[in-house]
Parts: structure tokens; sequence; C-alpha cells
């Protein structure tokens, strides 16, 4: 199972995320955690979506968990993020996935 500690919203907001982008399969990794390199790469992918999305929605006036402007978030999604690829072993693919996700 896939959850952050240090900053508990970021499950939140990932959860949000997942419903609102329809993502079961990310669900599933929250749920089972990331066992290998291609989970690990469809949840860095999902976490760069996301981040695109939080930012449409700031644009676009959407309210999101009580809040129309959830960038202020984006340093704790790296944090926790970072942190959870580190741990499993995958941090090269995330770092890979948001280098290419950057261009």
């Amino acid at each position: 199972m896939v959850k952050f500690e240090r900053y508990p919203h970021v499950n939140d907001i990932i959860n949000h995320y997942i419903s609102s982008l329809e993502r079961s399969d990310i669900k599933d990794i929250i749920k089972d955690g990331i066992k290998d390199k291609d989970q690990a790469e469809i949840f860095s992918r999902f976490i760069w979506d996301m981040v695109e999305a939080i930012n449409e929605d700031e644009e676009n006036n959407v309210i999101v968990m009580g809040s129309s402007d959830n960038t202020e978030m984006l340093p704790d999604i790296s944090y926790e993020v970072t942190k959870l690829m580190k741990s499993k072993g995958f941090y090269s693919v995330w770092e890979s996935v948001s280098k290419d996700e950057m261009k």
C-alpha cells in the first residue's frame, strides 16, 4: 500500500485525481504498492498528469478539496513521490519520467 505520512493531504489530492482522471490502474497501484519498474513508470506518469490537471483546474477556477488553487501542494507531492521512489528502488524511473515530462 502506498500511503504518504509527512504530508497526508497528498493522499487526498492523489485520490481525487485518481477519480477525476478515471485511473483505476493507479487505484490498484496505491492499494497493492509499486512492485516493478513498469508500475513505477505508470505511477510517475500519472503524477505528472495529475500536476497538469491541478494547473488546469486552477486556471479554470475548479474547486478541488475546498480550493481553486492547489498548486501550493506541488512541493509536497514532489517530496512524497521522490521519497517513495527512493525507498522502493525506483528513483531512477521517477527521475527519467520527470526529465521527459519537463521537456
